[in-house]
């Protein structure tokens, strides 16, 4: 009967190297599990930030040297957004030139799928269809958005946008926090 083949010194040090690994491996789970990181990624899935961007359009006035664009911004995550950030055609619109309105009465579902229309009179704008025009509020700062909530808001003379951008596609950007929503539109005379 022949005798077993012996390992040498390398086949000990490649045991103690796995060995040594699985130790580890098995420490991290410990410290997942007893810190409760380990059940986390769950629990959160529905404290997520989500906005999505509905019905963007970018106008140009008749006049050619001054545009305006519309959209909506709904929270469709978990928690409260904060609109901080606006890009169109990569270029960031100050807060001054946002107008929006969040007034629950206004942006419910059927408002917030309407087609908006054209108007240079951001500070009233008829979103509802009922003839008179809706009170936007001039942004000073980001704007808040509760979870399940939608805003309407209109950009004036966004990336300075004019008649020679007609036809154009641009891409608006809107973020709140680590989420964002892009969507790609034709700019269009009024």
């Amino acid at each position: 009967m022949a005798e077993p083949e012996r390992r040498g010194k390398k086949g000990t040090r490649k045991g103690f190297a796995i060995g040594a690994g699985i130790g580890v491996v098995a420490i991290i789970a410990a410290i997942f599990a007893l810190s409760g990181l380990g059940g986390r990624a769950a629990d959160q899935s529905d404290e997520s930030e989500v906005i999505r961007l509905l019905n963007a359009h970018i106008w140009i006035a008749s006049n050619g040297n001054t545009s305006v664009a519309g959209f909506v911004v709904q929270n469709t995550g978990g928690k409260a957004a904060l609109i901080d950030r606006i890009t169109i055609r990569g270029q960031s619109i100050p807060t001054a030139s946002w107008f929006y309105n969040d007034n629950p009465a206004i942006t419910t579902g059927y408002n917030i799928h309407k087609e908006l229309r054209y108007d240079a009179t951001l500070d009233a704008i008829d979103v509802n269809g009922d003839g008179d025009g809706d009170r936007f509020l001039q942004a000073s700062g980001p704007v808040a958005l509760e979870s399940g909530r939608a805003v309407f808001i209109y950009l004036e003379n966004p990336a300075g946008i004019k008649s020679a951008d007609s036809g154009l596609a641009v891409t608006i950007n809107v973020q709140s926090g680590r989420a964002s929503a892009v969507q790609s539109i034709s700019v269009t005379n009024s």
